[in-house]
């Protein structure tokens, strides 16, 4: 028996081996195969021939190392490598490699998760009820992408959550995308008050143990909730039911780097291969979206008011034209009294600035040089609890801070504007009796520290 085997090298092609005629195997099998002088590498069965190819009659060819019992890879997966592969005009070989953890997977044996039907009911309103009536149709039925939008607080969370009772009820599989590793903690916690159970949680950040188990789980067809990021769409699921893509707006969904793509798009190509309904969430449809809400593609369903029934906070621009602050004072008297009120009731208050780091320009008092990266000629920022320059573009990090670049001055640092590290100095000496906490890429890169924070 001859097998065209495809492995996980940025390659299009598929490399012939030689299988014992015992062996029960069929496309799609996950398998082990040498290649070059003394690597192995891992790949998938893409066609079997009963005779040796004609073209290949003189040429030597290998036996396959190993199979993977139980492990498959769908045809409706292998049909969207392909696509990926075409679309993107990735090599297929380096598309696998999305799909599959690595050559040491760590067979698990089938995992029978049998979660306790103890759903937690939550009474709907009205415009859920509505527009889950919509979703049921299609749960069980067919391809068909779903726009559920809704103001903030609408409840658009707990309608996809009858939908997903609904394919648990079904023992299928669901996949339920965020943009943010940031977003899984609470949303575990919410799903775990609702289900009883905690979903499967796939991003980077997760061990290679617990992302071993996943893998197994999906490929051996459990009844499962996985949440993750945008690399969770290439789970090999091989029961999935339904997908929902919450926040579907947001711009984390894009992979700029490697194979490039939205895993927005790719997850409404997978529901149509899989033949499935998918959900798009979101209080801010994308314009890609609302295109095809329009050309009647997709059908749209609206949550108007919040669920709680109280009108929306209402939101106020400060001119800051009109208020003179103090000198390296960056924020407006209206909303520190605005934080005191709130802080007041017992309530929380949160600052967003979209600015890393303590200072987002540096000069020097003594020339006016603008502290610059030597790569890419961005203007560095300063990151004062690590006390170093950093380049926000391509990640240059330089640490004397003494001297200026230019002119070499001592100590001639000019700080120019606000980062958060700055802005959290500020609040500290209005509020320091109260908790203060910074949250960015730089201090909350790991689950553990991002539960911290928001444990705190």
């Amino acid at each position: 028996m001859y097998l065209n085997v495809l492995i996980t090298k940025p390659l299009n092609n598929t490399f012939t081996y030689i299988c014992k005629e015992k062996t029960n195997i069929k496309e799609g099998d996950v398998v082990l195969v040498p290649f070059g002088k003394k690597n192995e590498e891992i790949g998938i069965v893409y066609e079997i021939f009963k005779s040796r190819p004609k073209n290949l009659s003189k040429v030597k060819l290998r036996t396959i190392n190993h199979v993977y019992k139980n492990l498959k890879l769908s045809k409706k997966i292998i049909d969207f490598i392909e696509w990926i592969s075409n679309y993107t005009l990735a090599p297929r070989g380096m598309v696998l490699k999305l799909f599959l953890v690595n050559k040491k997977i760590i067979k698990i044996n089938k995992i029978d998760k049998k979660h306790l039907i103890n759903f937690k009911k939550i009474e709907l309103n009205s415009n859920q009820k509505s527009a889950f009536k919509i979703i049921k149709k299609f749960l069980t039925t067919e391809f068909k992408p779903i726009v559920l939008e809704g103001v903030t607080g609408s409840g658009k969370t707990e309608v996809y959550f009858e939908a997903i009772e609904n394919i648990l009820n079904l023992k299928k599989q669901i996949l339920i995308l965020l943009p943010e590793i940031s977003l899984t903690p609470q949303f575990e916690k919410r799903f775990l008050d609702r289900f009883g159970f905690l979903p499967e949680v796939w991003h980077s950040k997760i061990t290679d143990k617990k992302r071993n188990q996943t893998w197994n789980v999906c490929i051996n067809g459990n009844p499962s909730v996985v949440i993750g990021t945008r690399s969770s769409l290439f789970l090999p699921f091989k029961s999935i039911g339904l997908i929902v893509v919450d926040e579907e707006h947001d711009m984390s969904f894009k992979q700029e780097d490697n194979i490039r793509y939205h895993a927005r798009d790719l997850a409404i190509v997978k529901a149509k291969i899989e033949r499935i309904p998918i959900i798009l969430s979101s209080a801010t449809p994308s314009l890609e979206t609302i295109n095809n809400i329009n050309q009647k593609n997709y059908t749209h369903l609206y949550l108007p008011e919040q669920y709680s029934g109280i009108d929306l906070p209402s939101i106020e621009l400060i001119d800051l034209n009109k208020e003179k602050l103090e000198s390296n004072k960056w924020v407006s008297k209206k909303i520190i009294n605005t934080v005191f009120e709130c802080i007041k009731k017992g309530e929380q208050a949160l600052l967003f600035l979209n600015r890393r780091g303590y200072s987002p320009l540096t000069i020097c008092s003594k020339c006016g040089y603008r502290y610059q990266c030597n790569h890419c000629s961005s203007w560095l920022v300063l990151h004062k609890q690590k006390n170093r320059l950093l380049c926000h573009h391509c990640g240059s990090i330089y640490d004397n801070l003494e001297h200026c670049f230019k002119c070499n001055e001592k100590d001639s640092l000019k700080l120019i504007g606000p980062g958060i590290e700055r802005l959290e100095e500020e609040i500290k000496n209005y509020f320091p009796k109260n908790k203060i906490q910074v949250m960015s890429s730089d201090n909350a890169n790991t689950t553990n520290k991002l539960k911290k924070i928001i444990d705190n």
